[in-house]
């Protein structure tokens, strides 16, 4: 093989794990975002229950 061709496959293999890694990541961050706001929101309904508040719309 050509050093041309070495060089570019190995940009290639960079691209290719560099992305997944960031979708990984992001995957990641999404789910812990969502995760919390469920939990606030679980938190919020519960405390307008203790209060005997509606916060149906």
């Amino acid at each position: 093989m050509t050093g041309a061709a070495i060089s570019l496959m190995l940009a290639a293999i960079v691209i290719i794990w560099g992305g997944l890694a960031v979708s990984v990541t992001a995957l990641i961050s999404r789910g812990r975002r969502e995760d919390r706001d469920a939990r606030e929101e679980a938190s919020r309904l519960a405390h307008s229950h203790l209060r005997g508040t509606s916060t149906e719309d």
